[in-house]
């Protein structure tokens, strides 16, 4: 990675990045841009909330309110609301984060006049804060990241969560409104962006979602890691209830109990709302054919566990919100070359294609038994990982980068 030096001032052309639901550290889409944006020769701040499982990387309740230079990227934090999943912790946290980000945001502006606010969703709450920046002459940049009003409706039900469906619709309008650029991760939001958001398509570049290739490489693949079994299958990602985690420890027990498969040891990396409740499950089935290590902060560990495991899958389940959605793990496990498993979801067939194998939605049978197919089929295997080392070029960062970059020069262009 090119590192060029950097002086924090004024005189630069600067952009603020704003992260609302992962920290800096975690979110690789976010640390592509940033990263890209710096060696084109931009000061790049962040700001993120800290959430207390990163208070031992240098920064703690302490010191957060300091800029932290991270390989040039000056991080900003504050102090993180999360409280749970129910409608008052969602609305405690938003809140506390809308005051925070004016408040850290502000701050960041008077020392640098960032030219920038490159706004980051879900959720899509924070464009009265994008506007006051656009009337001081600041170019609004809105990162469209997730369907929000989609991803409203998988979390709440009934009266509330119409009301609140329509609400996030509202305020999704209100951000696009405000923009005078949209990033969208895929076609599928791109249209979205169009019709929903009325926005023209002359001001919407489709940035994708993808590893760095220089970075993101297969390593030799590391025994100790399967633990004496035959084989091992990887789940790397998000647990919250939309990734669908909880019907693949459906397939696991199914292979597991019902097949007696105890040759498969089954690897769940990654953090979120269910992995509490995945490893009370695990728990109650007394195996050690399952492990849930965590959140593996580590790049090269990551990289480790996906070379030396035999299949990666993506487990998310058809909803609205999945089925228009671009997942990075998918590119990441194309970029380590190696057989992939997923549900059959508009977006995700694009990344992959012929990459992986496809599974009708929502039969947890039916994809546990596409683990056994590649399981004793390894020439199948080796078609699926073939293809997805032609493909990855077309979906990886380095074929992304040149778009981002254009979507500044344009947002700067507007008068």
């Amino acid at each position: 990675m090119n590192m060029k030096p950097y002086s924090h001032n004024q005189n630069s052309r600067s952009t603020l990045i704003i992260i609302e639901n992962s920290s800096f550290l975690c979110d690789p889409r976010v640390q592509n841009e940033a990263f890209s944006l710096r060696d084109a020769g931009w000061n790049v701040s962040v700001l993120c909330p800290l959430f207390k499982e990163y208070e031992g990387d240098n920064v703690t309740s302490a010191n957060f309110w300091h800029q932290h230079n991270r390989e040039g990227i000056f991080v900003y934090y504050y102090p993180s609301s999360y409280r749970g999943d129910g409608f008052f912790s969602y609305l405690i946290e938003y809140l506390a984060a809308f005051y925070w980000i004016a408040l850290r945001s502000w701050h960041i502006w008077l020392k640098t006049h960032f030219k920038v606010i490159h706004l980051c969703n879900p959720p899509d709450i924070f464009f009265p804060i994008a506007f006051i920046y656009r009337l001081l002459g600041v170019r609004v940049l809105f990162d469209h990241h997730d369907l929000f009003p989609e991803l409203i409706l998988v979390r709440f039900h009934g009266l509330r969560g119409k009301m609140l469906y329509w609400f996030s619709r509202l305020v999704e309008f209100w951000t696009f409104r405000v923009a005078h650029m949209v990033i969208t991760t895929n076609r599928s939001f791109q249209q979205i962006a169009e019709t929903r958001g009325m926005y023209p398509s002359e001001r919407i570049f489709n940035v994708r979602n993808g590893p760095r290739l220089a970075e993101f490489v297969p390593l030799a693949p590391e025994p100790a890691l399967k633990c004496g079994f035959a084989k091992m299958v990887v789940y790397a990602g998000v647990m919250g209830y939309q990734d669908g985690v909880l019907e693949y420890l459906e397939s696991i027990r199914y292979l597991i109990q019902d097949q007696n498969r105890r040759d498969i040891l089954f690897v769940l990396l990654g953090d979120g709302a269910v992995r509490s409740i995945a490893c009370e499950h695990v728990k109650a089935w007394k195996t050690d054919c399952v492990q849930l290590p965590g959140m593996i902060r580590d790049k090269h560990l990551l990289r480790q566990y996906l070379s030396t495991a035999d299949i990666l899958v993506a487990p998310e389940p058809y909803n609205e919100l999945n089925e228009h959605s671009t997942f990075i793990k998918v590119a990441e496990y194309m970029a380590m070359g190696k057989p992939i498993i997923a549900y059959d979801l508009k977006e995700t067939r694009y990344t992959a294609q012929e990459s992986a194998l496809y599974v009708p939605h929502d039969d947890v049978n039916a994809f546990a038994e596409a683990i056994l197919k590649l399981v004793d089929q390894p020439e199948l295997c080796t078609k699926l990982t073939n293809f997805a080392k032609k493909r990855i070029a077309e979906v990886s960062w380095e074929s992304q980068q040149p778009l981002l970059l254009s979507a500044y020069e344009a947002a700067l262009r507007i008068k």
